[in-house]
């Protein structure tokens, strides 16, 4: 009996369970601090950080009012990137928390 690649197990399996969603937002939790700190540096992401994500809005948490208002300028690029690796609309909105 031959094996079988996990990359090709893998996508079935998380289809099946029903998980996908699950795992693209924990991925996208996960990608937050390299995209932020890429958008805003390192210093600042030390200051944000992503709580969950809730019918396609991400919300976050941030230290002060004025990196919230910094975040929001620059919202479109931080939706498009992070949903450019699912080639779909994951988040579509982001929430912040002061």
């Amino acid at each position: 009996m031959p094996f079988i690649k996990i990359e090709k197990l893998l996508p079935k399996s998380v289809k099946k369970a029903g998980i996908k969603k699950q795992l693209d937002s924990a991925k996208i939790l996960a990608d937050f601090g390299e995209i932020g700190s890429q958008v805003f540096g390192s210093e600042a992401i030390k200051k944000i950080k992503p709580l969950y994500i809730k019918d396609g809005t991400l919300t976050i948490t941030c230290l002060s009012s004025v990196l919230a208002q910094k975040l929001k300028a620059q919202e479109k690029r931080l939706i498009w990137e992070l949903n450019r690796p699912y080639h779909r609309k994951i988040i579509e909105r982001l929430r912040f928390l002061v």
